[in-house]
């Protein structure tokens, strides 16, 4: 059997399966922490198809192309290993947002005292309730909205910023996505912290009441307020928080951009 036809077909697909290959590499990390490509609870062979399709686009449709050529196994190998390095920065930039929304609702629960390890102790759960709805609810509020198109436009946005190869790390991108991750917390208290307060000033009144008329016993009170409470208080503002979360989700474009040209 000729193999000779299918060795010089291969040898011209050679530029067209390193691009794609660099490609997948730099959308593997975004995919498996951006929740708006898959995220953790996506199946890995959804988000590996994912990955592969949206590579293929990008050399296909969009004419991403290496400007210099690979020569050898060991070149490519360090392309890759840079690639899922800008890769790891923009997915975790992209998913901020979304883990604020999480931080939030987990430091809402800390307060309330209603985390599923402690309603459901049989269960062995250390999830928050609160942190995993408002994490699905902005996850939901994005891809239904218009502004999944407006983040994924900028994740590809980022291919005709950073080339191909061309990824430098520098302390300039370094301190852009530690600047960015402590805003995502900052973020996150903001959202728990109007709950915190109400929770706060439960046990600050229970305890005036308690040292007022000591025969009177409010512990077993305490619990259900903070509960009650913060639960109405997170169902009249949650219209607030989602507004804060997207106002996040809005700024992800202007810190890919604000990374790519650190990072190049």
């Amino acid at each position: 059997m000729n193999l000779e036809p299918l060795r010089l077909w291969l040898e011209a697909l050679r530029p067209d399966i390193v691009v794609v290959a660099l490609c997948a590499a730099r959308l593997v990390p975004i995919a498996f922490l951006c929740p708006l490509l898959g995220g953790q609870a996506t199946p890995t062979t959804v988000r590996l198809g994912l990955v592969l399709t949206l590579s293929l686009f990008l050399r296909v449709e969009a004419r991403v192309e290496l400007v210099t050529p690979v020569e050898s196994s060991l070149e490519l190998a360090a392309l890759v290993v840079r690639e899922l390095g800008y890769g790891l920065s923009v997915g975790l930039v992209a998913a901020l947002p979304f883990d604020a929304a999480r931080m939030g609702g987990r430091f809402i629960d800390l307060f309330r005292g209603t985390s599923a390890e402690a309603s459901l102790p049989a269960a062995g759960s250390r999830e928050s309730a609160t942190g995993d709805g408002l994490y699905h609810l902005l996850v939901a509020l994005v891809v239904s909205g218009g502004l999944f198109p407006q983040v994924l436009a900028g994740l590809l946005r980022g291919f005709g910023v950073v080339r191909l190869g061309a990824f430098v790390p520098t302390e300039a991108g370094t301190l852009h996505v530690v600047a960015l991750a402590g805003g995502a917390l900052a973020t996150g208290l903001a959202v728990g912290a109007p709950v915190a307060a109400a929770t706060l000033a439960v046990d600050c009144f229970l305890g005036m009441a308690s040292r007022a008329a000591p025969q009177v016993n409010l512990q077993e009170v305490g619990a259900p307020l903070r509960i009650l409470g913060g639960g109405a208080l997170l169902w009249l503002g949650v219209g607030v928080l989602c507004e804060r979360l997207l106002a996040g989700v809005l700024s992800t474009d202007g810190a890919l951009a604000m990374l790519g040209e650190a990072a190049r």
